[in-house]
């Protein structure tokens, strides 16, 4: 009979590695609602956001619009009635919209 060749190396004891700690999704998703809720500067994301915009103005229908053409705050604080119109917001959202820009300074 033909020996195999004996494995010189001896074999390595395995290392155990302790896992980290980790908390339930639960609790993680708690802690950042509570986070979300008392940071004012999420707050205020939210209110600068051309969707918390519309919303405000009860115009949130047209968000969608708005998404589709890439508009986000610093694009609309720039648009004309014409480019308004352009995009297919109808004249009395497009007169609100302009209206609320002005007043906002």
């Amino acid at each position: 009979m033909n020996s195999q060749p004996l494995n010189s190396d001896p074999p390595k004891p395995y290392l155990l590695a302790a896992k980290p700690s980790r908390k339930s999704v639960a609790v993680e998703a708690s802690e950042t609602d509570t986070k979300r809720v008392a940071d004012p500067t999420l707050r205020k994301k939210a209110e600068t956001s051309v969707d918390g915009f519309l919303r405000s103005l009860g115009l949130e229908k047209y968000s969608i619009t708005f998404q589709a053409e890439e508009v986000d705050m610093t694009a609309l604080v720039h648009m004309s009635d014409e480019d308004l119109k352009a995009i297919g917001i109808p004249m009395g959202p497009r007169k609100k919209i302009l209206l609320a820009l002005e007043s906002r300074g």
